[in-house]
């Protein structure tokens, strides 16, 4: 459940989503759910954009980062305060991701400065970050 009052009514519902399935309406090949359109909220294949009635509607593209979704950081700035969330490298482009990664090296949480403030996994920067992904960004 998100708390904060500062994020757009919408990102709850796009955390829960379910990316990089396969499209059920449309059976082309390469038709998985790396797309989010906030207008209609919903996952959404290259071909949904293509075929459907998107034109005008504000899209986010999904990609994947160690088993993860992620979200390129200069789209979902523009939706949200990005500057606490710790960003990664994927494709070369800056990133965030949807949920927390998974801990490092164990599956406990790590304790003490330089962890995201909600699930407390360790940032690479934690003088500068305080989350690790959007969701916990949003849960204070």
């Amino acid at each position: 459940m998100i708390r904060s009052s500062i994020s757009p009514k919408w990102v709850e519902s796009f955390l829960q989503k379910p990316f990089f399935e396969r499209c059920t309406n449309h059976e082309f090949q390469k038709n998985e759910l790396n797309r989010y359109c906030i207008t209609c909220d919903a996952s959404l294949c290259k071909y949904c954009i293509i075929h459907d009635s998107h034109t005008g509607h504000s899209i986010l593209t999904i990609n994947r980062y160690t088993y993860q979704n992620v979200v390129p950081l200069s789209e979902m700035e523009v939706y949200i305060d990005c500057e606490k969330i710790q960003p990664y490298k994927c494709n070369k482009k800056a990133v965030v991701s949807l949920n927390p990664l998974a801990h490092n090296g164990s599956d406990l949480p790590v304790k003490g400065r330089g962890n995201c403030y909600v699930c407390k996994r360790k940032l690479a920067d934690g003088g500068r970050f305080l989350f690790c992904s959007i969701a916990c960004k949003v849960m204070i």
